[in-house]
């Protein structure tokens, strides 16, 4: 089970003094915090779909977190042609859509997730109800066409879900992006 304390390295802001390595400066929580990622990225690659597809919602619905513990956790990315694969069987196709356009602190445009797309190796049917529960606390509409039931969300990183019974989508606020200085 993931707990609040495992997705705490999510939100862990590198101080400004160690964010450039001409200084010489090394981040003392460094190797701490690479080592609870690591173990957040076993828990979300052993989770079950249902509490990964709850953990990604709850880590985004308050606050943009850092993506790439979640990323790693599930892509095996093949540098080569660029391809992300699905590291779990029961996820076909996945993608996470990384755009340029916010500023980091120390200027110049990085990259923040746009979107993260995963598609499901067999029917989810209680795809509804993870949703639900895991925007508990958020305001929010829901509104469903042709097999395909989108949520709003208000107040939250997360601008909105889109789920059908093999696919999850969930598009960021480009707005709530947070330069955690990795």
């Amino acid at each position: 089970m993931i707990t609040e304390k495992d997705l705490d390295v999510l939100y862990y802001i590198t101080p400004i003094k160690y964010r450039t390595m001409l200084d010489g400066d090394f981040d003392p929580n460094a190797q701490e915090n690479l080592e609870k990622e690591e173990k957040l990225e076993e828990l979300l690659y052993k989770s079950s779909l249902n509490e990964l597809i709850a953990t990604i919602i709850k880590v985004f619905k308050k606050k943009y977190a850092n993506p790439m513990p979640v990323w790693s956790s599930i892509v095996e990315y093949e540098r080569n042609t660029k391809k992300e694969n699905s590291k779990r069987e029961d996820i076909k196709n996945l993608k996470f859509d990384f755009k340029y356009g916010v500023k980091k602190i120390f200027g110049g445009d990085t990259e923040y997730l746009d979107n993260l797309f995963l598609e499901f190796t067999v029917p989810f049917s209680g795809l509804k109800t993870i949703v639900k529960n895991a925007l508990q606390g958020k305001q929010f509409t829901e509104t469903t066409h042709n097999g395909k039931t989108v949520f709003t969300i208000d107040d939250s990183p997360i601008l909105k879900i889109e789920i059908t019974d093999t696919t999850f989508q969930m598009f960021i606020d480009k707005d709530s992006f947070i330069d955690y200085g990795q």
